[in-house]
């Protein structure tokens, strides 16, 4: 018997192998082409080693923008944090106390951005203009089964809160308040309310007039809410954190909406979702976050 024919056999047989069968799939834990947060941080101050952080583009994103920008357009970035409250527990550390709830004691969570919210569920936002200063508006707007929406309405600034209107990177605001939060709890419209819409504005100029404010949220025009939308809504390219989901609020967190508390440096907790847009340098930058509900 020849030795050669078989041997020959042996390497035909792996070579239909390696054709037939599918190469190795990269683990999503891989982050060896992940992109490093400090990309995106470059404004914030450095006063410590630079975040080992990464963010992946989240799934079903848009086509992210180009590196370099259009002639007459600049990148710009906004991070967004969605937290949930959950029971503390022993271990857990920055827990809340919760009067309303006859002192149970919770801790906030991230969550990535497009986790269905439960009806009762309590969250809150922190929203941080990652590269320009500006002035942070809010509005809310109900959103139906069947595509439709409801009146927008402005959910920040109120005049609670109107001293915390402008953003600048490395400080956070949070939405409702640093102490506040949102329970989730659809509408007993005529139509199934499926989710929010939030859309989040950072312009160079205020919008509205502080005189317009109330304590509480306020009612806008909803041409005026088209006018913007058509304005300045782009295309944005959207990456979330590898691993962030689930970690927990930290002190530097809590303290960072105080406005005499040190700015966030590029060695700090990071966002756990990056909005990035193409626009055009005086114009707002304006995304749309939805939350959506378990139905």
């Amino acid at each position: 018997m020849t030795v050669r024919p078989f041997l020959r056999a042996i390497v035909v047989g792996v070579t239909l192998l390696n054709v037939i069968l599918p190469s190795p799939v990269r683990s999503q834990d891989d982050d060896s082409k992940a992109i490093k947060a400090e990309v995106f941080l470059k404004e914030r101050p450095i006063n410590s080693a630079p975040s080992k952080a990464r963010y992946r583009p989240a799934v079903k994103s848009t086509q992210p923008p180009a590196l370099t920008p259009p002639s007459g357009m600049v990148l710009a970035e906004i991070g967004l944090t969605i937290w949930r409250y959950r029971e503390a527990t022993g271990i857990d550390k920055t827990k809340e106390l919760v009067e309303e709830d006859e002192g149970q004691e919770w801790i906030l969570e991230r969550i990535p951005e497009g986790t269905l919210l439960s009806p009762g569920q309590k969250i809150r936002l922190s929203i941080e203009s990652l590269s320009r200063t500006g002035y942070l508006y809010v509005i809310s707007r109900e959103e139906y089964a069947d595509g439709s929406v409801g009146a927008p309405r402005l959910l920040f600034p109120t005049q609670k809160s109107v001293d915390r209107i402008k953003v600048e990177p490395g400080r956070l605001t949070y939405i409702p308040s640093a102490t506040g939060r949102f329970r989730i709890k659809p509408s007993e419209s005529a139509k199934p309310h499926v989710g929010e819409l939030l859309t989040i504005i950072v312009s160079q100029k205020p919008l509205i007039d502080a005189s317009q404010l109330k304590p509480q949220a306020i009612a806008l025009q909803p041409d005026q809410m088209n006018q913007w939308l058509n304005q300045w809504k782009t295309k944005i390219a959207k990456f979330e954190m590898v691993g962030g989901a689930g970690k927990t609020m930290t002190a530097a967190e809590q303290t960072a909406a105080k406005l005499e508390s040190p700015l966030m440096s590029q060695g700090d907790p990071v966002p756990q979702t990056i909005y990035q847009l193409i626009v055009k340098p005086e114009d707002p930058l304006l995304i749309v976050l939805p939350l959506r509900f378990v139905r």
